[in-house]
């Protein structure tokens, strides 16, 4: 058996300068970021019985090739204290002879990260330049044949050829800079067995590499960990299906027949181009343009998710509707322009520079774009310049959707087949709010985004990760961050309850005790936060930090009224709802007596937050005690956390969620007015408020917007919600047991004649169907044999099942 990775032997490695020093004038990386090209080759006569396993890792980020082929990339986004490494099987990849691993290495460490003026990217937490690799070649017996740790056998060079900017930046952005890249400095062919790299200087030792579990007195500033996750999914180029030239006109035909894959075009020196590529829906892909010759010509490709207009172009149609924006946006807003789809449109937005050398070769960045639109501007150097394609390739996380769902209704399955887009593209080596501008993970975006991934696919992994990223980030008062891995530091309260939501989500859905266990004392502490910040009543008040709940356009950047003066209905239903949800989890974990006091806990202040926010005369609860704004979001609040008893659900009803006295909220809102309605016994209405989601489809969107403004990000992974609601209640699927050791199936009609569809669980699929006809409602459904289920069809009868084969007919009322 191989010994465990990273104790006492491998090093970090850089160039001469270290980590302690800045390179000498003229021998860094004539950029931003210093770039560092590393090789290390070796001899193997006879490969058989051979093998190769290595663990790598890389300050801040690593492309990583063996024999020219390239492996993946890395690390995945932790923290410094917990810096992720990789692990890679080279067997097949060796060869007789002479073989070489190969990377390529950014250190983002020494520029700051800027939202308005791009730096670092925000999500990519860093200390030094370094790389480190740790692996041995072996024989059948297990006998060290060649050691291939990083120290000074390695070879280093200094890269001259990338070089990072923000030109044209249009918006905030937490993303980091966009590429230049002068291709004519990069050493040709420095990743393959037949570069010579005998120039090149030994690699400077830094300091030995350690796992963060046996950390003494550290010279290293990591503690290694080993990847959680799969590597993304990379697929294979594939062509743009449409292009035009800038303002909607037609490509030529020698264009448009290399697009589609047809003949290499040539251009002529001098000449000029403005084309746009549209996908036709949105991506996360890496741009890729494979071309020879033009030594001397520059290439810009600017990445958008739609075209700019003014409002008032003639016959254009916008999304949205001219607005003021001054409690949504932060940097950038235009209220003079929107979105659109109508090809008069500006592609705006920040872009990748490339200055070919003059050689057959690929451009490629480093980092996957976001895009629908690319807008291709190129100039023609001193010599002709052949484009042999140009074309893109799909990255993201690699999950298998093998949940279905479809119904009567062809606008639901629409949202479900966009729901399930937007997931996909927010799904990277983290959980991502927005891939075009942030590429952060938020834990509200991720309560909503980690469960849709987990009952779609049934994959918990990148979910099990995003629950330790944010259990990391906890300040020592308690709360968590609102999003990480994250260079600037945010907290939102309200973001650490739906932390621990997202905890009980993941128990729900996995069953994995071990981690909940593992997480339960940052959910104490957060639970303990709150208890030092409230009033007499014991309510959550004044609470510090930045307290949004929801983009409501009505509520100054999001913070209901009354938040920073004393108690409101939202913060308190809140942690009440957490109370609960903590109470259930460790009741589950043994803990009897825990959960007991603090299902307690929850119950004292529900009654005591009915009492101060309930009003008699609106027949709402305000937002704060006497009022007297009312907001949706806080009475959906109010309902969930059990607040509001029968009769107060019941008047609650004749102006929720609908009276224009509501303030109203965004997507992310309906994630708990949906629940409200059911709770209500309303939930049949649900597909009625769909309207927001129906409005982005008939608009062109291929994913959901973050608001209803359209302002900013036109993927947002809160607003994917709906396809858990069609999972949930229309085919009625909720596991009520850790792992679905148990289930409701409670099937909601919401109008419909029929739906059918399932649900991924760790024992098995979960299929229902159900139609209704001449008043006859049938149920079939296959759940795991040896699975309770409690049924409850919509004529309000109850049955119960072990699993297997089920069929139920009633009648309804």
């Amino acid at each position: 058996m191989l010994p465990l990775p990273f104790v006492q032997r491998a090093s970090w490695i850089w160039s001469a300068e270290g980590t302690h020093a800045a390179p000498e004038a003229g021998e860094g990386s004539p950029s931003h970021y210093q770039v560092r090209y590393f090789r290390r080759t070796f001899e193997l006569a006879d490969l058989a019985g051979l093998a190769l396993t290595v663990h790598l890792s890389a300050d801040s980020r690593y492309v990583f090739y063996c024999n020219g082929v390239c492996l993946g990339r890395g690390p995945a986004k932790g923290d410094v204290n917990h810096h992720f490494y990789d692990t890679f099987d080279l067997t097949p990849h060796l060869r007789a002879g002479r073989n070489v691993l190969a990377a390529i290495v950014l250190d983002m460490s020494r520029v700051a990260h800027r939202p308005a003026l791009l730096g670092a990217p925000c999500s990519v937490m860093t200390y030094a330049g370094g790389f480190v690799l740790e692996g041995v070649v072996v024989d059948r017996a297990g006998t060290s044949l060649v050691d291939l740790r990083t120290d000074a056998h390695w070879r280093v060079a200094v890269d001259r050829g990338h070089r990072f900017q923000n030109e044209h930046t249009t918006f905030e952005g937490y993303l980091g800079y966009f590429e230049h890249r002068v291709s004519r400095l990069v050493p040709a062919g420095w990743h393959t067995v037949e570069f010579d790299d005998s120039g090149w200087p030994a690699a400077c030792v830094l300091y030995k590499a350690e796992r963060l579990e046996h950390r003494r007195d550290p010279a290293s500033p990591y503690g290694l960990v080993p990847r959680m996750i799969p590597m993304m999914e990379e697929g294979a180029p594939a062509a743009f299906p449409d292009a035009y030239v800038r303002g909607g006109g037609a490509v030529s035909s020698e264009w448009a027949a290399m697009l589609a894959g047809g003949a290499p075009l040539t251009l002529a020196a001098g000449e000029r181009v403005d084309l746009v590529l549209d996908l036709g829906v949105l991506t996360t892909a890496f741009p890729v343009i494979t071309a020879a010759g033009g030594a001397g010509s520059v290439v810009q490709l600017t990445y958008a998710e739609a075209l700019r207009l003014p409002w008032n172009t003639p016959g254009a149609k916008l999304l949205g509707r001219p607005q003021p924006l001054a409690n949504l946006a932060s940097h950038f807003a235009d209220e003079s322009s929107g979105w659109t789809f109508d090809r008069r449109g500006r592609v705006t937005g920040w872009c990748d520079i490339w200055e070919p050398s003059g050689r057959k070769e690929i451009f490629e960045p480093l980092h996957w774009r976001a895009f629908r639109y690319v807008g291709l501007q190129l100039t023609v150097g001193s010599e002709p310049l052949t484009i042999h394609a140009v074309q893109q390739r799909f990255t993201a996380y690699p999950y298998r959707v093998a949940a279905t769902f479809a119904s009567s209704d062809p606008g639901l399955d629409k949202i479900w087949q966009v729901g399930l887009h937007t997931m996909r593209l927010c799904s990277h080596e983290t959980f991502v709010d927005c891939p075009h501008y942030e590429q952060m993970q938020y834990a509200g975006d991720t309560m909503i985004t980690s469960k849709l991934a987990m009952m779609t696919t049934g994959d918990c992994r990148l979910s099990r990760q995003a629950l330790h990223h944010f259990d990391w980030s906890r300040l020592s008062d308690g709360l968590t961050q609102a999003r990480y891995p994250s260079r600037l530091v945010q907290i939102i309260p309200a973001w650490s309850i739906h932390w621990i939501t997202n905890i009980r989500d993941y128990f729900l859905c996995s069953g994995d005790a071990q981690t909940v266990r593992e997480l339960l004392p940052g959910v104490r502490a957060v639970l303990d936060w709150y208890r030092r910040h409230t009033d007499a009543d014991g309510l959550p008040a004044k609470l510090p930090y930045w307290n949004i709940t929801d983009w409501c356009a009505w509520w100054p950047r999001g913070v209901v009224p009354g938040a920073d003066d004393g108690p409101t209905c939202l913060h308190a239903a809140q942690y009440i709802n957490a109370l609960d949800e903590a109470a259930w989890m460790i009741g589950r974990l043994g803990r009897p007596a825990e959960a007991a006091a603090l299902s307690t806990e929850a119950a004292a202040l529900r009654r005591t937050a009915h009492a101060r926010f309930w009003s008699e005369a609106e027949g709402l609860y305000f937002d704060r005690p006497g009022g007297p704004e009312v907001s949706q979001y806080g009475n959906a609040w109010a309902i969930v956390a059990g607040l509001a008893g029968e009769r107060e659900r019941a008047i609650i009803m004749k102006r929720f969620p609908s009276d224009a006295k509501l303030a109203p909220g965004s997507f992310f809102w309906w994630h708990t007015g949906f629940g409200a309605l059911a709770r209500c016994g309303r939930y049949d209405e649900m597909p009625s408020h769909l309207g927001p989601w129906h409005e982005s489809i008939g608009y062109g969107l291929s994913t959901f917007v973050e608001e209803n403004s359209y302002w900013r990000s036109l993927c947002h992974a809160w607003s994917a919600h709906p396809v858990l609601e069609f999972q949930q209640r229309i085919l009625g699927v909720v596991p009520t047991e850790p792992g679905f050791a148990r289930i409701t199936l409670a099937p909601h009609l919401c109008g419909l004649t029929s739906a059918r569809g399932s649900v991924c669980t760790p024992r098995g699929l979960i299929e229902v169907a159900w139609q209704v006809e001449q008043e006859t409602f049938t149920l079939e459904a296959k759940v795991p044999v040896g699975t309770p289920v409690s049924i409850i069809l919509p004529d309000r009868s109850r049955h119960e099942s072990a699993g297997g084969d089920i069929r139920l007919s009633v009648t309804l009322p």
